[in-house]
């Protein structure tokens, strides 16, 4: 069928999906009366709630696509094909093999690790409007459309941009750009004197843009920790502006604001666990674990 290429994608890209062929058959399923069928492979039969679990995981988009005569067609199409690759799988033997039994365990672990953080965490942890405005109200800044200008130094370690620090705190006429053309390893910037251009919030790194919006123009800051390296920074401009409207970042806030409860959440109940139970690691044997050559 005309969509029946989305669904294999569906079927064998997405890794739960994936899983989902490995450990469940309509095999499974409680004998049922052949009037309850709408198809059958062999002595498999298909039931509606067969095909309606099969639209229920697909994502909203695909929903659309197969929710009409000619998209429940082909749903039941590919839950057809999906049978037809199950039986196959265990006719080769492929369900006694090591590695299904270890892909079927690693599922099951998995499995049972999202029920109970939805248990413990989902269902327990939510976010409230007022917490939202709360937050919008005691953080203006974050919500501004300013525009800074920097410039940036970057270097790999804390030993070369304390050095390059003193250097340029000391203001022996040295100049930032031309030790930036010179000593910074992010070679696009560098060629331009370490000159970013303008940006607003959000567009750079946190620990970076956090340092930048709290400087004056023409203030060079310490060197600054990230992912990256370690960076000096020179605020060149700012262009203050106006303050976004709750209800435009009302949702992407509220989503940030749950994410992290959710995570202090689930590091709280981490720690909770690890009191519950008794943990012994072996730091030497640890040590000589070789993940690559």
């Amino acid at each position: 069928g005309k969509y029946s290429i989305l669904l294999f994608c569906c079927f064998f890209f997405n890794d739960t999906a994936t899983t989902e062929i490995y450990t469940l058959s309509l095999h499974d399923a409680l004998p049922i009366s052949p009037s309850d069928y709408i198809a059958k492979v062999d002595d498999i039969y298909i039931t509606e709630k067969d095909v309606k679990k099969q639209f229920d995981a697909l994502p909203d988009l695909m929903k659309a696509i197969y929710n009409n005569p000619e998209g429940i067609g082909n749903l039941m199409d590919e839950v057809l094909k999906k049978e037809l690759l199950y039986l196959e799988a265990r006719k080769q033997g492929l369900d006694k093999s090591q590695e299904y039994r270890d892909k079927l365990e690693e599922f099951q672990k998995l499995s049972l690790i999202s029920m109970l953080l939805t248990k413990e965490i989902e269902q327990n942890v939510g976010i409230k409007d007022k917490e939202v405005k709360d937050y919008y109200n005691a953080h203006p800044e974050e919500f501004s459309t300013d525009l800074a200008r920097a410039s940036h130094i970057l270097v790999r370690t804390k030993e070369k941009a304390d050095s390059i620090y003193e250097r340029l705190k000391k203001g022996k006429g040295e100049d930032f750009a031309a030790i930036a053309k010179k000593e910074s390893i992010d070679v696009n910037s560098a060629a331009q004197g370490g000159d970013l251009g303008y940006f607003k919030r959000g567009q750079m790194i946190p620990e970076f843009e956090k340092v930048v919006f709290s400087m004056k123009t023409g203030q060079i800051s310490e060197p600054v920790k990230t992912q990256f390296g370690y960076h000096i920074i020179k605020l060149t401009d700012l262009k203050k502006g106006q303050k976004i409207e709750f209800e435009k970042v009302k949702e992407n806030l509220s989503k940030k604001l749950l994410t992290e409860k959710q995570r202090a959440a689930f590091d709280r109940y981490i720690d909770k666990l690890k009191s519950s139970y008794t943990i012994e690691i072996k730091e030497e044997k640890l040590q000589d674990i070789k993940l690559a050559e």
